[in-house]
């Protein structure tokens, strides 16, 4: 069984970033990288792109996880803090742990790619 399957698919993704993204307009390390971001689309992109890789449906047809941060100045501190909020986002909603040590992982390696 899939992680997305495991965790009760899109309702529970949904959830999942909206509290994020709830987190991160609030912090003040993260929140001034969104003051112009559309969020209702980026949370729906965020949607599609954490479904499918938790295992769910092909849905995610944004850009490249590089163009998309490309000219967006995020800082490794700001990368650190979104991974912080993830996993306390996660853990708040009963994600067991190796659950949560496999997602933190799968977004770590997407640090490169992100952080200019």
């Amino acid at each position: 069984m899939s992680l997305f399957e495991k965790y009760g698919g899109f309702a529970t993704i949904s959830k999942l970033v909206s509290e994020l993204y709830d987190e991160l307009i609030e912090n003040e390390i993260t929140a001034p990288y969104f003051d112009r971001a559309d969020l209702k689309s980026l949370m729906d992109h965020q949607v599609k792109f954490l479904s499918q890789a938790l295992g769910g449906p092909e849905q995610y047809t944004g850009r490249a996880m590089t163009a998309a941060h490309t000219g967006l100045k995020i800082s490794a501190p700001a990368f650190d803090e979104v991974a912080k909020t993830v996993q306390m986002v996660l853990e708040d909603n009963q994600v067991e742990e190796d659950d949560v040590t496999h997602i933190i992982g799968m977004l770590a390696s997407f640090k490169d790619d992100i952080v200019e």
